[in-house]
């Protein structure tokens, strides 16, 4: 099987922003591959941006790895 991307068109009617369209593709896209943005962690935890101390670049992380990663720390 090839790694190539895929390409996908969309048509959306006038009344769907593209806006909102991009974003809902790309979070189904981040779940299908087990990622979350932390855009999507702070929504979840309704963290805003006013309340950030300190503003760190984050990319997306494997939550698999991540919990693979808590499971061997744990005892």
């Amino acid at each position: 099987m090839g790694s190539k991307p895929k390409t996908i068109t969309v048509s959306l009617p006038p009344w769907v922003s593209e806006e909102e369209a991009r974003r809902v593709i790309e979070e189904t896209l981040a779940r299908l591959w087990g990622r979350i943005s932390i855009d999507e962690i702070r929504a979840r935890l309704g963290v805003k941006e006013e309340q950030l101390l300190e503003n760190i670049e984050a990319g997306e992380y494997n939550v698999e790895e991540l919990r693979s990663r808590e499971r061997d720390r744990l005892p």
